[in-house]
């Protein structure tokens, strides 16, 4: 077996992967696993210039590998190099791969990305000292089109069928000796100081919501990924000497979530023991949990994308939730709302972060009210009654939800007339098309 570490952003050298490929293979060893090691290599990337993409990175990774000759092997990597590495197996065929591990990944983003270059540089808990580029932390704002992209590619991805087994790890701790005291996002429940637990899952769903003419929104199609090995470590933040899930392991023999997780994954070479390994992992995932509550109870990320029916994102509107057979905003469950967050490059992107703890029988709905809302192009308000929404959330997890308005172009944009005498062109609105 040969193994290929994939770090994360910002990282100047491969110090970043600590003791964790060393002891994995002091461990193999000592335990007499019927796993050999024959090469390990540790990635190194280039993330801190402006120019860089994910995908110049996914193309200069399938080099890397291609030159190393390297036919079948696992992976395991940190933060983005999660996503990096599945942005490979989408555009590339990830053929030679075998187990993809990723501890805390962004696969949906990290809501400190929208906080620029600038301030996020003394976070410690995000950089050691040096600023990514401006195109990775684009890819990373909660919301993303690109991460929106990659993300609905992978609803179609079954690893098991083509011999190829993701697994997530993370943590939802935090290490208050990286705490930033004038950023909460570096101490949020359910996180682990840079990724949520729901923003690294691989298990999520993709809903679409077309409007009707009388302003409800309807279900069009719902999909959900293939189900993934998911667990949550105990104790475990995103990094840091004590407490993260990868710099935290050390030569010595004392046992480490982290270390005694991969191999579990590694130990993986079938469909049946990979669903083993999911079952195994969600009640980890329990204990965890239950062990860490009330400070870090479950949440949910729900990824807003507005668009109408033209194709065009929408950039001003308000979103607005609502419970009870009433819809009422005044119904929803005190404390549900953890985060709101929108995408600067891409207003049309709305991401909620809720505490799924919170959240009671009460059916949730939500509204919509999109401008222009009067004139020769306008949008009527758009709903869904307080049901629907409630039963898709799901603890730890995301959910995809496009919404598709109905772009309403009044009548008068364009008559025909007999009169062959000079007539004045109105602009005054008679009605929408119907």
């Amino acid at each position: 077996m040969e193994l290929v570490f994939v770090h994360g952003y910002s990282v100047r050298n491969t110090a970043t992967y600590g003791d964790l490929p060393t002891r994995l293979e002091r461990e193999m060893a000592r335990l007499g696993l019927p796993l050999n090691i024959e090469h390990i290599y540790l990635g190194k990337y280039v993330s801190f210039n402006d120019q860089v993409s994910l995908d110049d990175l996914s193309r200069a990774f399938d080099s890397a590998i291609r030159e190393k000759g390297l036919t079948r092997f696992a992976c395991i990597t940190h933060s983005t190099g999660g996503p990096l590495v599945r942005n490979w197996i989408t555009r590339h065929g990830g053929a030679r791969l075998t187990h993809l591990i990723m501890l805390a990944p962004a696969n949906h983003g990290s809501a400190l990305a929208q906080l620029g270059k600038g301030r996020l540089a003394r976070i410690k808990a995000f950089f050691e000292s040096v600023e990514p580029g401006q195109r990775i932390l684009d890819w990373l704002e909660l919301g993303s089109e690109a991460q929106w992209a990659l993300n609905s590619a992978w609803l179609d991805f079954d690893g098991p069928a083509r011999r190829l087994f993701p697994f997530v790890l993370t943590g939802q701790s935090i290490d208050r000796k990286l705490y930033d005291h004038l950023n909460s996002y570096t101490g949020e429940p359910g996180s682990d100081g840079v990724v949520r637990a729901a923003a690294a899952n691989l298990n999520y769903s993709r809903v679409r919501l077309l409007q009707q003419p009388s302003g409800e929104l309807t279900l069009v199609s719902s999909r959900r990924t293939a189900p993934t090995p998911f667990a949550i470590l105990p104790g475990l933040s995103h990094c840091g000497r004590s407490l993260g899930i990868m710099t935290s392991v050390t030569l010595d023999e004392a046992p480490h979530p982290t270390v005694a997780t991969i191999l579990d994954c590694l130990r993986v070479t079938n469909e049946a023991s990979y669903q083993a390994a999911r079952h195994a992992f969600a009640l980890l995932t329990k204990q965890t949990q239950s062990a860490e509550a009330p400070a870090s109870p479950p949440h949910s990320l729900v990824c807003f994308r507005l668009l109408d029916d033209e194709g065009q994102l929408l950039e001003d509107y308000d979103l607005l939730f609502t419970a009870g057979a009433d819809a009422s905003p005044d119904r929803l469950p005190k404390g549900v709302f953890r985060d709101r967050q929108r995408n600067r490059v891409h207003p049309g992107r709305l991401t909620y972060y809720l505490d799924h703890s919170r959240l009671t029988n009460e059916p949730i709905g939500f509204e919509v009210h999109a401008r222009p809302d009067s004139g020769l192009i306008h949008y009527a308000p758009a709903h869904i009654p307080p049901q629907a929404l409630g039963a898709l959330l799901r603890p730890n997890e995301a959910i995809l939800v496009e919404i598709i308005l109905r772009r309403r172009v009044d009548r008068n944009c364009f008559t025909l007339t007999e009169n062959r005498a000079p007539e004045p062109i109105s602009g005054a609105p008679a009605g929408p098309i119907c």
